[in-house]
């Protein structure tokens, strides 16, 4: 008895906290899933173009939307790669689905979160890859948003 006497005190503390914090939290970084800013929609427009280049083997959009040094992998693919990948006849992707994307604006930089799973075919075998988190970063250039670099985290 005495010690869910001690416990029950702590446990209601606690929860006040966090409800505290968490409420505190949502004013100071409100949250950027309703973009807001004009820059904000412009850079999700991009985003949502990209995933759509790829479920529809789109080149001409993503030579579009991928700033010409763009990297990916920690610097491994470049633009060039990216593009030769997506046009290989051996390689489609069935579906890019994204979650809890979420965007951030800083003058001419904005970074674009969330997490993903790919689908699609390779060599005639279907994959989904495992749930992965990602961030690509934006750059607004000659007055239009390009991506010049995507980064990934599996275990997400």
């Amino acid at each position: 008895m005495r010690n869910i006497a001690t416990r029950l005190p702590v446990a209601i503390v606690t929860f006040v906290v966090g409800i505290t914090v968490s409420s505190l939290t949502a004013r100071v970084w409100p949250s950027t899933a309703t973009p807001h800013t004009e820059d904000e929609r412009a850079v999700l427009a991009v985003e949502r173009e990209y995933v759509r280049a790829h479920e529809e083997r789109d080149l001409a959009a993503l030579d579009r939307i991928l700033a010409d040094d763009f990297t990916s992998f920690r610097g491994r693919m470049t633009k060039e790669g990216k593009l030769a990948m997506i046009a290989n006849p051996l390689f489609s992707v069935t579906s890019l689905d994204t979650d809890d994307v979420s965007v951030t604006v800083r003058g001419d930089k904005a970074w674009v979160s969330g997490s993903a799973r790919l689908s699609g075919t390779f060599r005639g075998r279907d994959f989904t890859t495992p749930q992965y988190g990602y961030t690509r970063h934006f750059e607004k250039r000659d007055g239009r948003w390009v991506i010049t670099s995507c980064a990934f985290s599996l275990g997400w």
